[in-house]
């Protein structure tokens, strides 16, 4: 277990320069007041002004940074120092005031005191989580009572598929969470050009493990809602972008769910 924390943290050490640089996050963008926020995050958190805003995960803190521009008092966590230290930079260039906090998301409780009225984490999360149970024991420890957790991520079932014939999807992987997978990767979803090479350790969570945890937690689940398309897709070969900018299944008289949220509120 060492050795995927160790790998995994280095793997995310050694992004965080060409992420800040690359197109897909467009942090020039961001600083003219380009958001990092999808349609499906807005709609799903909703309004923020003044409330206490805790994001997990949260890389080199833009989205964080989007969430005080829509008004909340926000928090972001992640273990990697390197991109805490480029969201403090951030925070400080943008002129937006956010707290970031260098810690794993297992030990969240005991890097922050305080608890919040929204904890939130979106895209490409959970597949860094061996455990989901403590994962979700952290979250209900950081919310206040009648606090809300919000979350969207990937849909187990897209990272599951490929490419089949005659315009088809088929089963590649396994939709369950069979244990850790690792993989050998040159650069990263947002640099396939890059000099990064590192190893990183990944595990697939069905939506019934994700909501079971959250569930044994003692948090209600108060909606669950699935969609046939991703706002980012780019790195899933077998989508393409249609018109209005979004990845799909393409030629397919089925819906294939892509995305999900769900928000969960404190008993």
């Amino acid at each position: 277990m060492q050795d995927y924390k160790d790998s995994n943290l280095k793997f995310w050490d050694s992004i965080v320069e060409d992420h800040v640089r690359s197109d897909f996050y467009d942090v020039s963008g961001f600083l003219q007041g380009k958001t990092t926020l999808d349609s499906v995050e807005i709609n799903q958190v909703g309004d923020v002004s003044g409330l206490t805003f805790l994001h997990l995960q949260c890389h080199f803190g833009l989205s964080t940074l989007d969430w005080v521009r829509l008004g909340a008092i926000a928090t972001g966590v992640d273990f990697s120092p390197t991109a805490i230290a480029m969201a403090r930079k951030l925070s400080k260039d943008s002129g937006l005031h956010a707290r970031f906090v260098e810690s794993n998301v297992y030990n969240i409780s005991s890097s922050l005191d305080e608890k919040f009225d929204i904890v939130f984490t979106s895209y490409g999360v959970l597949c860094w989580l061996p455990d989901l149970t403590k994962w979700a024991e952290q979250i209900a420890h950081c919310m206040k009572t009648e606090g809300r957790f919000y979350l969207v991520e990937y849909h187990p079932l897209m990272m599951a598929l490929d490419s089949g014939s005659e315009k088809d999807v088929v089963l590649k992987n396994s939709y369950f969470n069979e244990g850790v997978e690792i993989f050998e990767n040159e650069g990263s979803y947002a640099t396939s050009e890059s000099s990064t090479k590192e190893s990183t350790y990944e595990w697939s969570h069905s939506l019934g493990e994700v909501i079971t945890a959250l569930i044994d937690a003692g948090l209600n689940i108060d909606n669950f809602a699935e969609y046939p398309y991703a706002t980012d897709g780019g790195f899933v070969g077998y989508l393409r972008r249609d018109e209005d900018g979004k990845w799909r299944v393409p030629d397919h008289k089925w819906g294939v769910p892509l995305v999900y949220s769900l928000s969960a509120s404190k008993k």
